[in-house]
């Protein structure tokens, strides 16, 4: 009966060779031997690490794909993992490294949508992009961001340079980054591993490249001047695909703070509704993760990371009022209902993950809180404005009449905050100081400015809830905005660049509707020095700005189309009424310049009384073409300077001469000498 075992086999006779040990299979292929259907067997080479195929192409041997179907966990193990907190698992997890705080933070935010980069050893340095290991894998699905990884890696001169610029002219007003953070992050090239750091810094050298390409630099500021024409454009473009479609996958402060870097480039391009779209990419963010409210954010955030979305919460809360203001678009933030501390005035290299030195100096944060402050007011300023001049709705009963009483008159809210900006520090308040080499002096330099600029934002909306009809006060509010932004320093205003040239879209829309209004020979003149004085800023300001080239000349161009129509002999359309309001103003004597003004424009002996009234024909006055307001589907007219188009202020009663005579005090620092005299 033969047996299933061999017993006393015979040994193999000496001198005869040792049959070779039978190399055993591979239980498990690796992924790249699964992927590619092909045999898996250990190499000769490195048995214990890499396959035949893995040594061969030289790419890691990994076995990162689920071996067979999971079974669900024990009742017991699912128990026991549902009683542990969920914030205690995630401190376990992490306890055992040597990472920092900052570097936990970041490794946690960005672990959802890290970058597949291999970082792997070949020849000499790590695979940051991911292309090797990508290609020789036969994986094309990552081609687009290996592309982008791979520009960027051969852009690292020209993104140190444009983030140098980002923080000389950008981070004055927009501070969303923390400096050392950036840098440290930025020498270990985080932004090739984490996708929502590459978004970010994507977006601000798209936002610094089309400021400096609108003539936003100064001689203290280096530019990488050999770049192409449409650089900005094509970091724009890097960032915009690294945001995720779906937005529920945009996790961490990258992908918010890329939205918002995308949306200011936009404004710089003069794009609006990519503006529209990118601020509601952050809404949407900001909703998922709750960031309006600070009791919600994620415990393990350092003391930076709270302090940077704070900054970026509050400077995207300004940016959504502004362009409500502008573009007659409605307010998507709430500030009584954001939960999010102010930032401390303490200087980022006095920052750290975990805590923060005050130095007890006046700090540039006061001022950049203090504009948020103005941006707080304007908010309910807009919506008081919307109420007052919204017609009389049939389909639905007012709910304002019912529930909101706007106590305060215009002119104790321009008190408030006018003691508001007294309490300020002086270097705040004097905006005509020049720009330096110092970046300590510039970062106050830049609020001065600011404030000043946002001041005149919100003085023109208060001034349009109640529109006086006298021409001449609507003349001096125009002259006293325009004198405060020549008076500023034009390195400051060229900074700011795009966004301040819509600033001025409510002086001229101002400017517009006087000169289709009923006009004397004096009010003529007098609009008219106005908008020469219009014009000359703009020149100022526009330079090589892409979106507004050109605005100047087509304003002068319309002004000398008026002239030439003024000094035509033909009788002008004449009224013999006289203005109902302030009715002595006419018979004051003109000044000299209002009578070199008659004799240069030919205007003397044109009109044959100073209290005659006239009206410019509509096809010669037109539409002016005022700077970036152009008169496009959906941007018309704004809403807050409406009343200015059509001359609404006469149904208001004369609220508003108090509104003029309290901002009358508005230059910084008390009385300012002009022409000789004090003027107050």
């Amino acid at each position: 009966m033969a047996s299933s075992s061999q017993p006393n086999a015979m040994p193999a006779p000496s001198g005869v060779p040792e049959r070779p040990k039978k190399l055993q299979r591979i239980s498990q292929a690796c992924d790249l031997c699964h992927r590619r259907s092909i045999r898996c067997r250990p190499s000769n080479e490195n048995a214990q690490q890499q396959c035949q195929n893995c040594y061969s192409f030289g790419v890691e041997c990994t076995y990162n794909r689920p071996s067979r179907r999971k079974r669900a966990p024990s009742r017991s193990q699912a128990t026991a993992q549902d009683v542990i907190p969920l914030p205690v698992l995630q401190a376990t997890s992490t306890s055992s490294g040597s990472k920092s705080p900052s570097d936990q933070q970041h490794a946690t935010e960005s672990s959802a949508t890290s970058i597949s980069a291999n970082t792997r050893a070949y020849g000499d340095g790590p695979d940051y992009t991911g292309a090797l290991a990508t290609v020789r894998e036969g994986r094309m699905d990552d081609g687009i961001a290996i592309a982008w990884r791979s520009f960027v890696l051969a852009s690292e001169e020209t993104i140190d340079q444009l983030l140098s610029v980002y923080m000389d002219i950008v981070y004055p007003i927009y501070p969303l980054f923390h400096g050392p953070t950036l840098w440290d992050r930025l020498r270990k090239r985080h932004h090739l591993t984490d996708q929502g750091f590459f978004a970010s810094v994507m977006g601000a050298c798209a936002l610094a490249s089309a400021r400096a390409r609108d003539g936003a630099l100064n001689e203290y500021t280096s530019f990488p001047k050999d770049g192409p024409v449409q650089q900005s454009e094509i970091f724009f473009s890097a960032a915009a695909e690294a945001i995720p479609k779906d937005l529920n996958k945009a996790t961490g402060i990258g992908y918010m703070r890329a939205c918002a870097l995308l949306a200011l480039t936009s404004v710089q391009y003069g794009q609006i509704a990519s503006m529209h779209q990118y601020i509601g990419h952050l809404c949407t963010i900001f909703a998922v993760q709750h960031v309006h409210d600070e009791l919600h954010w994620p415990l393990e955030l350092t003391l930076v990371d709270r302090e940077e979305r704070r900054r970026l919460y509050w400077s995207m809360y300004c940016l959504d009022v502004l362009s409500a203001v502008v573009f007659n678009s409605v307010p998507k933030f709430d500030e009584a209902g954001a939960m999010v501390r102010y930032s401390v005035e303490i200087d980022d290299d006095n920052i750290t993950p975990i805590g923060a030195t005050p130095t007890g100096e006046v700090n540039w944060l006061r001022g950049w809180n203090f504009t948020t402050d103005l941006f707080r007011i304007l908010e309910h300023t807009i919506r008081r404005v919307r109420r007052n001049q919204a017609p009389l709705r049939e389909d639905r009963p007012s709910i304002s009449l019912l529930l909101v009483s706007d106590a305060l008159t215009d002119s104790q809210i321009m008190e408030n905050i006018l003691h508001l900006y007294y309490q300020l520090p002086a270097r705040f308040k004097d905006y005509t100081v020049m720009m330096s080499a110092s970046r300590s002096d510039n970062l106050f330099g830049f609020q001065a400015a600011h404030i000043q600029v946002t001041l005149q934002l919100v003085r023109m909306t208060l001034f349009s809830v109640n529109i006086p009809s006298d021409v001449y006060q609507k003349c001096n509010i125009a002259d006293q905005v325009l004198e405060t932004f020549h008076g500023i320093c034009p390195r400051y205003l060229s900074a700011i660049s795009t966004p301040l040239i819509y600033h001025l879209g409510g002086i001229g829309q101002l400017l517009a509707s006087l000169m289709e209004a009923q006009l004397t020979k004096a009010t003529y003149l007098r609009v008219r020095q106005l908008l020469e004085s219009m014009v000359s800023l703009v020149e100022t300001l526009e330079s090589d700005l892409q979106p507004s080239a050109g605005a100047s000349k087509s304003l002068r161009a319309q002004i000398v189309k008026i002239d030439t129509y003024m000094r035509m002999p033909h009788p002008l359309p004449m009224q013999t009424q006289t203005l109902p309001q302030n009715p002595t103003a006419f018979t004051i004597p003109p000044t000299q310049q209002q009578r070199d003004a008659e004799s240069t424009y030919g205007m003397g002996g044109i009109l044959p009384g100073g209290i005659e009234e006239f009206t410019l024909p509509q096809e010669i006055v037109g539409e002016f073409p005022w700077p970036l307001i152009v008169h496009r589907l959906g941007y018309a007219y704004n809403a807050t300077f409406h009343g200015f188009d059509r001359g609404r202020g006469g149904d208001h009663g004369g609220r508003g001469t108090d509104v003029a005579h309290t901002w009358k005090h508005i230059h910084l620092g008390g009385p300012r000498k002009q022409g000789g005299r004090l003027r107050t």
